[in-house]
């Protein structure tokens, strides 16, 4: 059972980058991009969520935000959602 969870795991890696200022979690094996939280800092300003980010050559729809991701962001003035997430 602990391997097939260990190849699980593996089957749907993920990598965490910034892209145009925003943060994302991006899956590998499907392709999908998630916001997250900043690791240094916090949103600021307008944030603009597009439907798809590009990474390496590899297209990844932006399909949710994830919990907390503009958590304390007191200087967020505003962010626009694509209807993909």
């Amino acid at each position: 059972m602990l391997a097939v969870s260990f190849l699980f795991a593996i089957s749907l890696s993920a990598v965490e980058v910034e892209i145009d200022g925003i943060n994302y979690e991006l899956v590998t094996k499907i392709k999908e991009a998630t916001v997250i939280a900043k690791s240094s800092g916090k949103y600021t300003g307008k944030v603009v969520i597009p439907e798809s980010v590009e990474y390496e050559g590899v297209s990844y729809a932006v399909t949710s935000i994830g919990d907390y991701a503009f958590n304390y962001c007191s200087g967020l003035t505003s962010v626009t959602i694509p209807n993909s997430v």
